[in-house]
């Protein structure tokens, strides 16, 4: 299964990163590009808009 989150606050990192731990694909959107990038070398593709 693959999801997209929009905003990865504290709340929405800890859902994303454990989705990824159950071999569920992400997909993020995040505004900060420092989150965003730590958030993609932990396995999520990042959504450009």
């Amino acid at each position: 299964m693959q999801l997209e989150m929009i905003g990865l606050g504290w709340m929405g990192g800890n859902i994303i990163r454990r989705l990824m731990r159950n071999w569920h694909g992400c997909v993020v959107f995040v505004a900060n590009l420092k989150t965003s990038a730590k958030i993609h070398k932990e396995g999520a593709h990042s959504a450009l808009v």
